[in-house]
């Protein structure tokens, strides 16, 4: 990229980055003079703690590298950075919900080893990293498949709950729910909702079988706030309102949201770069301030409530 050039985007990215707070802080504002009303309904308060865990370089702005090939030459910091991941949770004493990449499954094993051998859940969360609206049934199932037996391979246990990446699948897209079911997952965790749905988790019905789908909610303001680069962009303030205010929260982080010295790429546009490092040396702490004063769950903890309360309810 020329350097001018870079210049230009870096001005239009400061503008456009301190006039996206100055509005949200205006919204906000508004928004909490407002008498709320909740319109959804949780069986029990659920603040659940994922982690999708793929390396620095594992983003969709990387597409004409689909293949990988070029993965395995790169400078790889993903077992560092987990390793941060995992003694903030032990100095906790919490357990979390792990979406590990195949690919990070093949390359790092005793990753995934150390990862469950700390009592947290091992999740799927593809092979390649690929978007699944780009894929055919056939790729997309192929590609959960080898997700699935080169993590379980590892760990010795089935796996049965998924996130694809880039939360890139819709309600209705039953085609791919029914790949899921049919390959042993039960629970789904790889939709954004524009709001909040009035029952949690929301219930994906197919023809033959159903799916529990604990989806990412996006704010008042249309944009998610509990996890990854808006996590790190957003107030501390305003996150840690709504999270206060709400009583379903899906918590979201990778590896190198807690690496302020992401590696600079070519590979990635301006923006990706930047966006990479925003706020990078502050979200260990953030978090920390999360988890100081919140009660989490793991997925499959959230499940087993859910079933527990259900039973009560009927």
């Amino acid at each position: 990229m020329p350097k001018a050039e870079g210049l230009r985007g870096c001005h239009k990215l400061v503008i456009i980055y301190f006039s996206f707070l100055a509005l949200s802080f205006i919204k906000f504002v508004n928004y909490i003079r407002k008498p709320q009303t909740t319109e959804y309904r949780t069986l029990f308060p659920m603040n659940i703690l994922t982690f999708d865990i793929e390396d620095w370089f594992h983003t969709h702005q990387n597409r004409q590298y689909y293949s990988g090939h070029i993965w395995k030459d790169l400078p790889s910091k993903v077992e560092f950075n987990t390793g941060r991941i995992l003694d903030m949770l032990g100095e906790h004493d919490l357990k979390a919900t792990f979406f590990v990449l195949g690919w990070v499954g093949e390359h790092y094993p005793d990753l995934v080893k150390q990862i469950h051998s700390q009592g947290h859940e091992i999740a799927a969360h593809s092979h390649w990293h690929h978007n699944p609206q780009f894929l055919s049934p056939e790729s997309f199932e192929k590609d959960v498949k080898l997700c699935l037996s080169t993590l379980q391979n590892i760990i010795g246990e089935k796996i049965t709950a998924y996130r694809a990446p880039g939360f890139n699948l819709k309600i209705n897209d039953k085609w791919a729910f029914e790949i899921l079911l049919a390959n042993g997952i039960e629970v789904d965790s790889s939709v954004e909702l524009w709001k909040m749905p009035k029952n949690i988790p929301v219930i994906i019905e197919t023809p033959e079988n159903k799916i529990l789908e604990f989806p990412l909610i996006r704010s008042t303001f249309g944009i998610p706030y509990s996890g990854g680069g808006y996590f790190r962009a957003l107030p501390q303030s305003y996150i840690n309102y709504l999270i206060k205010k709400h009583e379903y929260n899906l918590l979201y982080f990778h590896p190198r949201d807690f690496d302020s010295e992401n590696p600079y790429t070519n590979l990635f546009s301006f923006f990706r770069n930047w966006l990479n490092r925003l706020n990078t040396g502050k979200c260990k702490n953030n978090l920390n301030t999360i988890l100081l004063n919140n009660k989490t769950h793991t997925l499959k903890q959230a499940v087993e409530k859910y079933k527990k309360n259900s039973l009560l309810h009927d």
